[in-house]
């Protein structure tokens, strides 16, 4: 079965932002533009393009982080949401919230993988972090439950829409606000810094392309359904990252070639070949001769609309997992 996105029509063809009212309007700052403020825990010099992922290094951020060891953190879950700052690079400061789950037996001693779900245009965090749309964190949680998940909220500010929540980036305010709830996971959880993930469904996997595109040091790997990739890849690092892509060929909100704009930036990063293989779940294809340990993997469904297959979860859980 798959699962249809009714809630908020989204309509996005050649730089087209999220809109509530089905129409298609003027891009303004959609995720991906602007540079982002720089935020503390995100250090960590670049790795060089093309290294070898053979322990998931990312950027050269390996070790422990400041909450290892941690014998009182927060207390998180759905019923617990937390609050940070961030400042934007017009210097705006604006208190951004977000969810975090940690597994049932956690152990601050253990550092564990850091997975971020983003909603979708006019979703919530709440939502994704218990058992609304998407819930599960787009039922990841339950496929690799030994993980810390992190689910921000996008601001009232999608373009043509005020009143629908999403992810424009506006002066990079929601790359730093990325940047921030790394930083806070980093000093409460113990987390592992080469194994930081990225999925999203729609306006959140738009959200995570401009991810990959402009934070391949710091994340290991995308799980995109149904997203796009603006500026043809203008401000993005030339740098790999592991990418599993899936996209409808008859999604009528967010074109197809928004997608294959994203899966040819990081082919291009990853320095894959132009051949591929069949892979598991059909009917995705692994490209050939990328990195070693930067594959890309691209799922495109032939007449499917808006939605995530019903294979997604799974798919980008066993992806996730080889990291």
């Amino acid at each position: 079965m798959r699962v249809p996105h009714v809630l908020v029509p989204l309509v996005i063809a050649a730089g087209a932002a999220c809109s509530s009212s089905g129409t298609m309007p003027k891009l303004s700052g959609v995720a991906g533009s602007g540079g982002a403020a720089g935020v503390a825990g995100t250090s960590g010099s670049a790795g060089t393009s093309g290294g070898a992922g053979t322990s998931g290094a990312t950027g050269g951020r390996t070790g422990t982080t400041a909450g290892c060891g941690l014998a009182t953190p927060p207390t998180v879950g759905a019923a617990n949401p937390q609050t940070i700052n961030v400042t934007d690079s017009k210097g705006t400061t604006t208190a951004r919230q977000f969810y975090v789950a940690v597994p049932a037996n956690y152990d601050p001693s253990t550092p564990l993988p850091l997975i971020f779900a983003w909603h979708y245009a006019g979703g919530t965090a709440v939502a994704l972090a218990g058992t609304g749309f998407g819930g599960g964190f787009y039922g990841l949680q339950p496929l690799l439950p030994n993980a810390i998940y992190v689910a921000g909220q996008g601001l009232l500010s999608t373009p043509g829409d005020a009143t629908t929540s999403g992810w424009p980036n506006t002066n990079g305010g929601d790359i730093a606000f990325a940047k921030a709830m790394i930083s806070w996971a980093e000093s409460n959880f113990c987390v592992d810094p080469t194994r930081i993930m990225s999925t999203g469904f729609s306006y959140g996997a738009i959200m995570s392309d401009s991810i990959g595109c402009q934070m391949p040091d710091v994340f290991r790997a995308l799980g995109v359904m149904s997203g796009s990739l603006f500026g043809s890849g203008s401000s993005c690092k030339s740098r790999p990252i592991a990418a599993w892509i899936t996209h409808g060929d008859a999604d009528p909100m967010v074109d197809i070639s928004g997608d294959e704009t994203a899966r040819d930036q990081f082919l291009a990063d990853n320095h894959c070949a132009a051949t591929s293989a069949a892979v598991d779940p059909s009917p995705c294809v692994s490209y050939d001769g990328c990195d070693s340990g930067y594959p890309l993997v691209w799922c495109p469904v032939a007449g499917e609309g808006h939605t995530i297959p019903s294979f997604a979860a799974s798919g980008i859980a066993t992806f996730f997992a080889q990291f």
